[in-house]
């Protein structure tokens, strides 16, 4: 039977019903819901519905609102095909009332025969993956809650999705026409919560309702009624419409009913859909490749140092990217291996630019940053620390990334200068907590020596130290990994897996062993070096972890180091990365079709993480004067959503596309395209230096809508207390260092760094 529209009476006038090809229902039984503000929400059904089921249905609801308003909202519904219905969307104020301003809004209702509240299924890209229960209390981890709307700026696919896992009935409600302007929301209106603006950025989202169904929803403007946006707390908020005569909203939605296997390939199926929808293309960002590494190896070059005999008897070394862009002065003296510093990686990219230069003075360089990490950070056991201190000899431990200037507060007031009341006030327990406590993430570790042995292998494996210390952290992760095949987050210098607090290192066996994402990378090159079979079989044993514990319960998770605030073992999309590049790198060493199998699945979920359209900034902030597009852009983390996007994807480019190739998929490797060119958007140069005091600085990450926006005041703002349109005022070597390395991987892998090269090499008859 074809898919069709039937119309069905309500108290407050018809609604719609739409059935797909293959059974699937869902009920438009909220088709226009209208809130003044400073008002409740009212519902209305239509007063008219004409057409017919060949050429659809035209409906037209006539509401008078309670101050006088009156309103015209004409819906087209159109069947497009067998799963698919279209609605065009006119809104109009015929008369005003003595209200300010309203929002226009529809919902609809899901019918699936014995679905069970419990088993729903959630997709909100960059916000809710399944059912964001990794501590697996049966809550949301977050706002604590599945009635979540999100605006349309941090929507990356400007789609919502959920699927019964029973029937494998998946519904899908996207918006089609990209909204194209915004402006600024002042402190005023931040304070306010709810006030009138002029914007295209309107909302959707989805919550459980009545007989175990789900609601999807969209409004205009947007509405949120739980967000971390303006606070700690997820309070929510809403803008509305001016109120004037005329055309109010002109907005173009899909319904999708289908039938999907399982939620990963529903995610994708949607996904790719919505590319086709939104008419996705490659950003073209006003700087190359090759001039883009060109800025950012240079300015790494700019922050070398290294410590005279007579300043500290260790002479250490190092690159001091972290700074403000406006200033350029680096904050502190901190030398961190692994994540927000990445001292390793840095070295391995600049000793691969000084080699195609033919400049030993940088692969110089390199080499006394990982002679100190050789020689004075790591354990005779293949412990490795994570952040030294040059000026006191000392290490520090545990506050990474945004947290890091708990590392240079020297007592709670100057913590709240520098990171807000609100970060602080979230944080401070935990800090206390960890203060004493000795250890360093297992990211960390890996993330120092892998770059280590890349290096070596890069100069001709002549330096026995790095293989060395290479070897004694092989040893460790065999000595440490679990019969499971798993490690957990961090651990103690003794080897001991730490698992309090638990806000920090995992309240559930899957948080805590989220550690296990990380080390195939370094076992399989220690297996290249050394032939030790220990090492493939650690590996595989790994790998199975990871499909059985993350991958097929679609539960990404504990790629980040740091937090804002709630709990560090997140699902993010660097944790998807890591976790990608994981299986590829096993399928590599150990050939199971299993493992690329998994790598494919991974792909598509950190797919979903990418925007597909360029988000509108309000005029004469910083991303557009900059000229900022956000396509190919991916966010973070689920607890900013899709409100802050950063830059670690650079650095697994390379390993996308060579997913791509290996499963025969170019649709992926049009992704990692997106990704590689988008990204470049932020990049400072000497024709676009977006304010910044040199070429080559990107900071660590941009604010397509709001977060912890609550007017505050900070001297290290990272991403707090930001508003749409700015950067996060932090550049750090994390990030030059993935940049460099994602481009280097490309080059190694495919001989090239141009995408329709490697596409024609892979696939020559497309």
């Amino acid at each position: 039977m074809p898919a069709r529209l039937s119309i069905n009476p309500s108290p407050t006038g018809a609604t719609i019903g739409f059935t797909a090809a293959a059974g699937q229902q869902l009920d438009i039984d909220q088709p226009v819901v209208v809130q003044l503000l400073g008002g409740t929400a009212q519902s209305f059904g239509y007063d008219g519905v004409e057409g017919n089921a060949e050429r659809g249905w035209v409906a037209v609801a006539r509401p008078t609102l309670a101050d006088g308003t009156r309103l015209v909202v004409t819906d087209q519904y159109r069947l497009i095909d067998d799963d698919t219905l279209g609605i065009e969307r006119q809104g109009a104020v015929a008369e005003t009332g003595t209200a300010d301003g309203l929002r226009i809004a529809f919902s609809t209702r899901t019918a699936v025969h014995g679905a069970r509240e419990a088993d729903w299924q959630f997709f909100i890209p960059g916000t809710l993956y399944n059912r964001n229960d990794n501590d697996g209390d049966g809550v949301e981890d977050y706002l604590g809650t599945y009635v979540q709307d999100v605006r349309d700026d941090k929507n990356g696919i400007l789609g919502v999705l959920a699927r019964d896992p029973g029937s494998g009935s998946t519904f899908t409600m996207a918006r089609l026409n990209k909204p194209t302007f915004d402006t600024a929301v002042t402190p005023d209106q931040l304070s306010e919560r709810y006030f009138v603006q002029e914007t295209d950025i309107g909302s959707l989202g989805l919550a459980p309702v009545e007989e175990h169904q789900v609601a999807l929803r969209g409004s205009f403007p947007f509405s949120e009624e739980y967000s971390f946006c303006l606070d700690t707390d997820g309070s929510g908020w809403a803008g509305y419409l001016p109120m004037r005569t005329g055309v109010a909203a002109e907005l173009h939605y899909e319904l999708r009913a289908t039938h999907s296997v399982d939620l990963t390939e529903a995610i994708w199926e949607f996904y790719e859909n919505q590319r086709t929808n939104l008419a996705t293309i490659r950003p073209d960002p006003d700087v190359t490749l090759e001039e883009s590494l060109e800025h950012r190896q240079l300015l790494t070059q700019l922050y070398y140092r290294n410590w005279e005999p007579e300043e500290n008897a260790k002479e250490p070394a190092g690159y001091l990217v972290h700074f403000s862009p406006r200033t350029g002065k680096t904050l502190g003296s901190l030398l961190e291996f692994g994540f927000s510093g990445d001292q390793a990686l840095l070295a391995y990219v600049q000793t691969v630019w000084g080699q195609q230069k033919g400049v030993p003075l940088y692969a110089q360089r390199a080499a006394r940053v990982l002679d100190f990490f050789v020689d004075h950070c790591q354990l005779p056991n293949g412990f490795s620390h994570g952040i030294y201190d040059p000026l006191n000899d000392q290490f520090t431990h545990w506050f990474t990334g945004i947290l890091m200037p708990f590392q240079y507060a020297e007592d709670e007031s100057a913590v709240r200068r520098y990171v807000g009341k609100q970060i602080a006030d979230a944080l401070m327990p935990i800090a206390r907590e960890l203060r004493d406590q000795q250890g360093n993430y297992l990211r960390t570790m890996c993330e120092s020596v892998y770059p280590l042995l890349l290096t070596y292998l890069r100069t001709g494996q002549t330096r026995d130290s790095w293989r060395a210390a290479g070897e004694r952290f092989g040893a460790f992760l065999l000595d440490t990994q679990a019969d499971d095949g798993s490690w957990f987050r961090a651990y103690a210098p003794d080897g001991t897996g730490l698992t309090s607090p638990a806000a920090w290192f995992g309240a559930s066996y899957q948080e805590q062993k989220s550690g296990t994402i990380f080390p195939i990378p370094v076992l399989a090159l220690l297996h290249q070096i050394t032939g030790d079979d220990r090492y493939r079989q650690a590996a595989a044993r790994a790998a199975d972890f990871i499909i059985d514990t993350f991958v097929d319960p679609v539960a990404y998770m504990g790629g980040l180091n740091d937090t804002t605030h709630i709990k560090s073992v997140k699902t993010d999309s660097v944790g998807v990365m890591f976790l990608m590049r994981s299986l590829l790198k096993a399928h590599q060493l150990t050939g199971a079709p299993r493992h690329l199998a998994a790598a494919v699945k991974a792909a598509k979920i950190l797919a979903s993480w990418v925007y597909l359209w360029d988000v509108p900034m309000p005029p004469g902030t910083l991303l557009d004067q900059a000229g900022f597009k956000s396509t190919g852009w991916a966010g973070c983390d689920v607890i900013a959503g899709g409100t802050y996007l950063d830059n670690e994807f650079l650095e697994f480019t390379g390993d996308l596309a060579n997913v791509a190739v290996l499963a025969d998929m170019p649709a992926l490797l049009d992704i990692a395209e997106l990704v590689e060119h988008g990204m470049q958007h932020a990049v400072s140069t000497p024709r676009n230096d977006h304010g910044y005091v040199a070429p080559g600085i990107q900071c660590e990450g941009v604010l397509t809508s709001y977060w912890l926006s609550a007017p505050d005041t900070t001297e290290f703002s990272g991403a707090v207390n930001k508003v749409k349109g700015d950067d996060n005022d932090t550049c750090n070597a994390l990030i030059n260092g993935q940049a460099a390395y994602g481009l280097y991987d490309l080059m190694d892998s495919f001989g090239t760094t141009d995408f329709a090269q490697i596409r024609h090499t892979a696939w020559p008859a497309t």
